[in-house]
């Protein structure tokens, strides 16, 4: 099922139809995994996360029972569609009832995400919560954490909502605590830095990585071998395209600390550290506090318009 919604952009002489879907995240199709790849270029709020190799590879592997969806949001009228925006979703674990989807926290990236198109920002939403009032779900509310207040992202729902009537209630996110630093001890002996990138020699250097991250005992990527293979999933999946390497610190040949980089250029994101932290740096500045949104997903003095014959049932039906 999809839902349109149409707008008119200023100075073109044309319409812009936007529709709207819900799809497991193994339904996928390589096209569609494309277009959501080039949808990354135009993305209002880049993040390494909400790409398709991230998303997809922990969908696959970290579920844990997890009624998961992608709500895709597309626009007719070119060629070939294209993709505007792509949410992924929790949904209710309780089928038939009225419930609530969150946007999906992601394993290994700790914050919710969502690729939406910095030029049609708003109009995505709305077609969003469009379709989610639409859809036999009986959803009445989107959860939405980590958003930064001054995002884009948290303008454009805040318009999205006032638009249409939709109540908008925002609330302070309680900080997540980061990991206490490694220890400042270094063995005697000469240290050299290697930033391995091809993706032959990548495997062996994640495997050092890994190595030194066991060090931390249960709370380990190896302590969870489902886990750790869906880390290794994403260093290859980058690496392929480019998008991954590997710093290696060595202290007389012996591999004493790593980090692990996804994406390059101004977009590269430090993903995961191990090992003995070799210098003290400069005071870090804190962290922009985060807010969670609730939009309810009813348009005010808007008639709730009838299920319809779909196959997402079959999505309900399925358990990622």
């Amino acid at each position: 099922m999809s839902t349109p919604f149409t707008l008119i952009e200023g100075g073109l002489t044309g319409a812009v139809s936007l529709r709207a879907e819900l799809r497991h995240p193994s339904s996928l199709r390589e096209p569609e995994v494309e277009a959501w790849r080039s949808l990354m270029a135009r993305v209002l709020e880049p993040s390494v996360y909400a790409d398709p190799d991230f998303t997809l590879t922990v969908a696959q592997h970290l579920a844990d029972g997890r009624t998961l969806a992608l709500l895709l949001v597309w626009q007719d009228g070119l060629r070939v569609p294209t993709l505007r925006g792509v949410l992924p979703l929790q949904l209710p674990a309780r089928q038939g009832l009225a419930g609530r989807a969150r946007l999906w926290r992601l394993p290994l990236a700790g914050t919710a995400e969502a690729a939406i198109d910095a030029g049609h920002a708003a109009a995505v939403l709305r077609t969003a919560l469009d379709h989610l009032r639409g859809s036999p779900l009986r959803l009445v509310d989107l959860h939405w954490p980590d958003l930064r207040p001054d995002s884009g992202l948290a303008v454009a729902l805040g318009e999205a909502a006032g638009s249409t009537g939709r109540r908008l209630a925002v609330v302070d996110q309680e900080e997540m605590t980061a990991p206490d630093p490694a220890p400042l001890t270094l063995p005697a002996g000469r240290t050299s830095l290697e930033r391995v990138r091809d993706p032959v020699r990548l495997r062996d250097a994640v495997e050092h990585f890994l190595v030194l991250d066991a060090r931390r005992g249960p709370g380990s990527l190896l302590a969870d071998p489902t886990t750790a293979t869906a880390f290794r999933v994403v260093t290859r999946r980058f690496a392929h395209r480019g998008q991954a390497c590997v710093d290696l610190v060595r202290r007389d040949g012996e591999v004493v600390a790593a980090a692990v980089h996804l994406a390059t250029g101004r977009h590269d994101t430090i993903w995961r550290q191990a090992g003995l932290c070799l210098a003290q740096g400069p005071a870090l500045a804190s962290a922009p506090a985060r807010i969670e949104a609730l939009v309810t997903v009813e348009a005010s003095g808007g008639a709730r318009r009838q299920p319809e014959r779909t196959s997402l049932r079959r999505l309900m039906r399925l358990r990622a």
